[in-house]
């Protein structure tokens, strides 16, 4: 009987050894968290900064591009700053463009509908269809 009082003694021992080790452990992860802080705001500068630099635009932009069959057409677009880029789907499921660095995209297109982005910024802008994954283009901008 002894023997069972001293072995769950040893456990409540070890199970409290872990638990304030574990909480030893909370406070490094906590100062990890705290440095991956920083890092997920500067990934999280770096959409805005795109974002920043494109506005969804309604009515007819300075730059046509089409959506269909899963494809955007073209898939590689030259823009200038300050043109709106007009994207129709002419094909029959929804589709949209949105950016990779997030911050700015169009609303869900269905078929015959339009909507445009406008960019204040030069640089080059990967973008893709979030409901349709694999369909992905670029808009490049310049001065």
């Amino acid at each position: 009987m002894n023997r069972r009082i001293i072995a769950s003694l040893g456990m409540v021992a070890l199970m409290s050894a872990a638990c304030s080790s574990s909480a030893g452990s909370a406070a490094p992860a906590s100062a990890s968290a705290g440095s991956a802080a920083p890092a997920s705001a500067s990934a999280a500068s770096a959409a805005p900064a795109a974002g920043a630099a494109c506005s969804e635009a309604t009515g007819t932009g300075t730059v046509a591009a089409s959506i269909k069959d899963f494809e955007f057409q073209p898939a590689a677009i030259t823009a200038k700053v300050g043109d709106v880029v007009t994207f129709t789907n002419t094909g029959v499921a929804p589709h949209n463009a949105t950016l990779d660095a997030g911050g700015c995209g169009t609303k869900t297109l269905q078929k015959g509908e339009a909507d445009g982005l406008r960019f204040t910024a030069a640089g080059t802008y990967p973008f893709h269809c979030t409901i349709h994954s694999q369909m992905k283009g670029t808009i490049t901008v310049g001065a």
